[in-house]
């Protein structure tokens, strides 16, 4: 329904239809929110297939894992955005067409000062060393290296998703993640925080009444008795 009435509307401004009769017809609820994230186990392995034919491929998975930047973002990406002096990346948005910063990591940081000390003179990151060329494309190759990898259902995106995961996880603040991530609203960072099962068994354990060995009691005032401890002389 989507498809055909993308075609009618196109129709309409090409003067060969005059009306869109799929607009009176009640879509179906799409539910498209995609939970999918690189696994800790997933991650060496994923970065071991990075060899090879798939070398280039490290430096722009690095990157997505340590910036959650969008493909398109990452390789329209140019050296003008990149501040090594602040560690800073000026992120071209290509959803507000507004730029957003993410500081470096150590990892992000040292991966693109590689390719700064051998770039040629190309004002794109991430450029293909035969051409000289921006890539353009690379969903093959990562498809490839998580097929080597032994990882399935994963894309690109989901790298940026992973990304998001980990703050989450980490128990930072939506609002923290909404401008790392580049978000026009708080509200959009909730999808990419979805709790993995470590934090979730944290949390439940924290919830626990009486645990041995820990004192918490918030509905007293009562001190808490002094603990002798041995001191050498």
């Amino acid at each position: 329904m989507e498809l055909l009435s993308r075609i009618f509307n196109l129709a309409i401004d090409c003067e060969v239809a005059e009306s869109n009769p799929c607009s009176k017809v009640r879509k179906l609820r799409l539910n498209n929110k995609r939970i999918r994230y690189l696994l800790d186990e997933e991650a060496p392995r994923l970065l071991a297939a990075l060899t090879g034919p798939g070398a280039h491929l490290r430096p722009l998975v690095i990157v997505a894992l340590g910036t959650g930047m969008r493909r398109g973002d990452q390789l329209n990406l140019r050296w003008e955005k990149v501040d090594f002096q602040r560690n800073l990346i000026y992120v071209p948005n290509s959803k507000t067409g507004r730029d957003y910063t993410v500081p470096m990591n150590q990892d992000v940081r040292d991966e693109l000062l590689s390719l700064r000390r051998v770039a040629a003179k190309s004002e794109y990151v991430f450029v293909n060393s035969n051409t000289g060329k921006q890539f353009t494309e690379i969903k093959r190759a990562f498809q490839t290296a998580c097929r080597i990898a032994d990882i399935t259902n994963l894309r690109w995106h989901d790298l940026r998703h992973t990304f998001g995961t980990k703050l989450g996880d980490a128990g930072y603040p939506e609002s923290t993640i909404a401008q790392l991530m580049g978000h026009a609203t708080v509200e959009m960072a909730f999808r990419y925080t979805h709790a993995t099962e470590h934090g979730k068994r944290a949390a439940v354990e924290a919830a626990r009444i009486a645990r041995p060995g820990v004192c918490h009691n918030p509905a007293t005032n009562d001190q808490r008795p002094v603990l002798l401890a041995a001191v050498s002389g």
